[in-house]
């Protein structure tokens, strides 16, 4: 009698590429994506067929589990295998998930006379017998059984998209070997004072808010609009701009974003909208509406050709409209910035609240959605120090296209520094 096939057996076991069952896989999987196969329990088994077509379709309803969260997905019989490939590691499914010992979720004990954080030598099961150096304690070993409370388990300090419990010195395990400490430190571009470890002791700050955004916006970027932006106010026969006032205008930006208002003009009146609630009167802050908006209209962040050259595709001439500015920051962290030796790379989304599509012109040139990410927009991937959390360098993700041609220009890593080569 011939096996029954598992995989359209309700409760059965299957094996599903990871790719196939979510995109939030490859975060997770990283280059092993290819490679790995997901174990899942199969719900439904489905019999479809097509319109014009001579045979049916068999799709597979099986949950299987990424990470700590489980996805159920609509499968191709043909794209699943009734038992793990061969040679080709498998996840565990939720029951044997909880029979093995989770490293994550149970992470190392860290010995309070270690300064760098590192696990102990008597949490590894792995441990050498070989002994401590002089002047190192090596901490007890747990008790064995029987005595003593149990221990209680670790607080995550954070949680994933996917779940994933983050617990609180992670980022200071050998995860590639040892590291050496290293200080960071950026230089003001301005002044020439340099910002590193110590220069906020946490009571009084050395630096105002001021000092620090000086010291972190590109000098560049900032002579480049008020260049730009005097051009455009002549054209207009409006009053040219200075740097302070274009820093003025950027300060009462970043103070719209403090208020709720239906109207703009609402954040320059001196007439409360409530009486809990004190009127917002922009006025004070030395810049008047119509002001405001003048520079509002014809502010620029970069250079975008107004008219699309014939060798310039679509989505290339729309990205012009925030490359320069991109570029700029890279370059300046460049220059001024040494990273600790703690780096976290990441992704963002910034939302979209206007056209999506690839296909509208005045649209986003690519509106990436992610299951993990509550809303679809436009990706940036970053990179960041992960000692006091300045940003490194950024990058727009932008369609396979534009990325093989944004290849020409690399991002590489120069003895521990990050360098930009043209």
């Amino acid at each position: 009698m011939a096996p029954t096939d598992s995989r359209k057996v309700v409760g059965g076991i299957c094996h599903a590429e990871a790719e196939a069952v979510s995109r939030d896989a490859k975060r997770i999987c990283g280059v092993l994506i290819s490679e790995t196969w997901l174990r899942g329990a199969v719900s439904e088994a489905i019999n479809h067929k097509p319109d014009n077509a001579k045979r049916n379709t068999t799709y597979i309803l099986a949950k299987c589990k990424i990470g700590n969260k489980e996805h159920e997905k609509s499968i191709p019989l043909q794209s699943l295998k009734a038992c793990a490939p061969e040679g080709v590691p498998a996840c565990a499914t939720a029951q044997e998930a909880g029979a093995m010992t989770n490293e994550n979720a149970n992470p190392p004990q860290v010995d309070n006379n270690n300064k760098n954080g590192r696990a102990s030598a008597a949490d590894s099961p792995t441990a050498s017998t070989t002994p401590p150096p002089s002047g190192m304690e090596t901490p007890s070993p747990p008790p064995l059984g029987g005595g003593g409370n149990p221990t209680a388990p670790p607080t995550p300090a954070a949680f994933a998209n996917d779940g994933r419990a983050w617990f609180q010195g992670d980022a200071a395990h050998d995860m590639n070997g040892p590291t050496t400490a290293k200080m960071w430190s950026m230089t003001c571009q301005w002044t020439g004072n340099e910002f590193t470890e110590g220069c906020d002791n946490g009571l009084v700050p050395k630096h105002t808010e001021l000092d620090c955004f000086m010291a972190c916006f590109p000098k560049t970027q900032l002579n480049w609009m008020v260049e730009r932006l005097n051009i455009a106010l002549s054209r207009a026969n409006k009053k040219p701009t200075t740097m302070g006032e274009l820093l003025k205008w950027l300060g009462v930006l970043l103070l719209v974003t403090r208020f709720e208002f239906g109207n703009r003009a609402e954040l320059w009146s001196n007439k409360p909208r409530c009486k809990h609630i004190p009127a917002s009167d922009f006025g004070k802050t030395g810049m008047s509406r119509q002001r405001f908006d003048d520079m509002w209209r014809f502010m620029e962040w970069t250079y975008q050709p107004p008219e699309r050259p014939d060798d310039m595709t679509s989505e290339h001439h729309r990205w012009r409209l925030i490359q320069d500015f991109v570029d700029r920051v890279n370059e300046h962290r460049v220059n001024v910035f040494s990273h600790s030796e703690i780096i976290c790379v990441d992704e963002s989304i910034s939302r979209w609240h206007g056209l999506g599509g690839g296909w509208i012109n005045k649209g986003l040139p690519h509106c990436v959605g992610m299951d993990g990410k509550p809303e679809d927009g436009c990706e940036i991937q970053d990179g960041c120090c992960g000692k006091h959390n300045i940003l490194m360098t950024l990058k727009l993700v932008k369609t396979p296209s534009e990325e093989e041609a944004a290849r020409q220009v690399p991002l590489l890593f120069h003895s521990g520094e990050l360098k930009l080569f043209n």
